[in-house]
């Protein structure tokens, strides 16, 4: 009676035993550097609403200026074609 109770034990450890006697280890998924994906997570809408405060600075516009120019980029990500950043 006790080699019945032993079988399911045995055949639910079996993958880990052969695991353990290949002297595996389990194989873990490939991850992207956190730098890219941190760039990849960035949509196409905040990359034009985080270019709006860089903006008077680094075009030497007015902010008024970068405003309109902000509404172009998330116009270019409405077509599918953004960001389009002018500076």
């Amino acid at each position: 009676m006790s080699s019945k109770r032993i079988r399911p034990s045995l055949l639910a450890s079996l993958p880990a035993l052969l695991l353990v006697a290949c002297g595996g280890e389990p194989v873990a998924e490939p991850q992207a550097p956190a730098a890219e994906v941190s760039e990849a997570a960035v949509s196409c809408y905040d990359q034009c609403f985080q270019f709006l405060p860089l903006c008077p600075e680094q075009c030497q516009a007015t902010y008024s200026d970068c405003y309109d120019l902000t509404q172009d980029c998330y116009a270019s990500c409405d077509r599918g074609v953004g960001p389009w950043l002018p500076c």
